[in-house]
């Protein structure tokens, strides 16, 4: 029916957004939206092992299930869809799925139990061998029985292969056990391959040690495979093609523009790329969430954040504040996380940074932060556990000092900023603050830039200039901040220093407000004492 409110337009309800729904069987039987992928799923299954990285929420559990379907021979599912011109056999194969990403909070001496539950399944259908205890040689039990019975070879889909590795990645007690028990489950998978159709793996990483990627020889990684760059999230095109009355309906609840309201999308959920080739991609899961909520904001990191991840930034030293426009060569995203010195491929597998260039040449990646959500997101958290502040009280520091500078009411904010840092517990304790005062402006360099950058913001450091480099810059709309930070000169000589050095010259030509701003912090307060702020005529 016609919803005449809506001039005559019928949007979709907040139910037909599968916002964390990756049943592909029960989207397509409800009538929910989904992007057609199947063209992939075609292409991937010719080859015979697949292994696909993809961060947390981003459409690798919708894939498995759509490969389930799709085995399983569920034409009807496919109506309508690309896959449905291109395969003509529809055979129902035996298919075997496992989400391992259950096991990850269960106490390591009740993972083998776990997995008995789901092997109980397919068991009261291809039939239990007695001999066969561990779950690695029920496994194998069953894809040879299923084989048999069928007259086809098995079907195998793990879901999150590393999910309890790394829930138990710092857990130097248990996480050995955990990697013994996954490593037995997973060795069938080469030693059946005579048995097997096809076998697909999705997880955020590589863990040599698992027996998957050091004993499969043919497993053919897509991860960064130009010709499946799409294969998860929307692209641009799609986006475009799917989702305009969306933005239209959205843009009326937000009162703003069409425009307005896909800059917003854009700006906040838009911005990977999986390859050196590849059109933008938005994240499923926040535009889903955008759409069924009303609500342009951080869904996908509400929806948990990767505690594991701060762990080996913390592990590897990661300079948090330097990760947009970093470089990492191409063997790196191929490297185990065992033998890891170097958090940047773990971050960008895990959706924290995205490709943003490629040099041939010498085979390495520019990376940067993806979009507004990540940005946000992370340095907030990645604040919270690098300084022990709580998120809900650095929140609050965030609110006050935006609304102080948005009113010009620059005093306001410093003291706000001022508090912040006081609040931080035993402030960068360990390290030698006296002795080292260019070491001690680092610090408070960068959890400035993470603090600024956590409320939005867009925020450079050590930005290069012809006679220097300022210490940090930071974007509010067409104001322009300029920041000098100092450890015991005045903050009088911090401004002529930078009018010395004509650190603002660069943005002099362009319709902004610039505004040149110093700050003095103290060794001994632990805070900033002093600070002074300049319009520039």
């Amino acid at each position: 029916m016609e919803d005449l409110k809506n001039n005559g337009k019928r949007y979709r309800t907040p139910g037909e957004y599968p916002a964390g729904n990756d049943d592909f069987p029960k989207l397509r039987e409800k009538g929910c939206v989904y992007v057609d992928k199947t063209s992939y799923v075609y292409d991937m299954t010719r080859m015979d092992y697949v292994f696909l990285s993809r961060p947390r929420r981003f459409g690798k559990s919708l894939l498995c299930t759509t490969l389930e379907a799709y085995f399983q021979g569920r034409k009807e599912l496919f109506k309508g869809l690309s896959i449905e011109k291109l395969e003509t056999e529809w055979k129902q194969y035996p298919v075997l799925k496992f989400n391992i990403s259950s096991l990850k909070d269960k106490k390591v001496e009740e993972m083998s139990e776990a997995f008995a539950f789901d092997l109980h399944r397919y068991e009261e259908i291809y039939g239990v061998n007695e001999l066969a205890k561990t779950p690695g040689n029920r496994l194998k039990s069953l894809i040879l029985n299923a084989h048999k019975q069928t007259g086809l070879p098995a079907v195998v889909i793990i879901d999150e292969y590393d999910a309890p590795m790394l829930k138990h990645l710092h857990d130097e007690e248990n996480k050995e056990e955990v990697r013994r028990i996954l490593q037995e489950f997973y060795t069938p998978l080469k030693e059946c391959s005579a048995h097997l159709r096809f076998v697909f793996i999705t997880g955020i990483t590589k863990f040599s040690q698992m027996s998957i990627f050091s004993a499969i020889n043919n497993l053919t990684n897509i991860s960064m495979a130009p010709d499946y760059a799409h294969v998860c999230g929307i692209t641009k095109s799609e986006f475009e093609a799917m989702f305009q009355d969306d933005v239209e309906h959205l843009a009326a609840r937000l009162k703003m523009t069409e425009e307005q309201c896909m800059a917003q999308m854009k700006l906040w959920y838009d911005g990977y790329h999986f390859c050196e080739e590849s059109e933008d991609i938005y994240n499923p899961y926040s535009i889903m969430k955008a759409f069924s909520l009303g609500k342009i904001a951080p869904h996908w990191f509400e929806s948990g954040h990767c505690s594991f991840l701060i762990g080996e930034m913390k592990r590897c030293g990661t300079q948090v504040h330097k990760l947009d426009g970093s470089i990492a060569e191409a063997a790196a995203f191929d490297q185990p996380v065992e033998t890891m010195t170097d958090a940047l491929p773990l971050i960008y597998q895990s959706g924290y940074l995205t490709v943003k260039d490629y040099d041939s040449l010498t085979g390495t990646y520019t990376l940067g932060i993806p979009n507004n959500e990540v940005r946000t997101g992370l340095m907030k958290n990645v604040l919270s556990m690098l300084n022990g502040t709580n998120p809900a009280a650095n929140s609050s520091y965030s609110t006050n000092i935006i609304v102080s500078l948005r009113d010009n009411r620059y005093d306001e904010a410093m003291e706000y900023l001022r508090a912040f840092l006081l609040s931080i517990p035993n402030m960068h304790q360990g390290e030698p603050l006296l002795e080292d005062l260019a070491r001690l402006e680092a610090l408070y360099q960068r959890d400035l830039y993470i603090f600024f950058q956590g409320m939005g913001y867009q925020v450079r450091t050590e930005v290069e200039m012809a006679l220097g480099r300022v210490d940090m810059v930071m974007w509010i709309g067409a104001h322009i901040f300029a920041f000098e930070f100092k450890m015991s000169a005045s903050c009088r000589s911090a401004i002529e220093q930078m009018d010395m050095k004509k650190y603002i010259e660069p943005w002099r030509c362009g319709p902004v407000r610039l505004t040149k701003c110093a700050a003095r912090f103290s060794a001994a307060d632990r805070t900033i004492t002093d600070w002074k702020f300049e319009e520039v005529q």
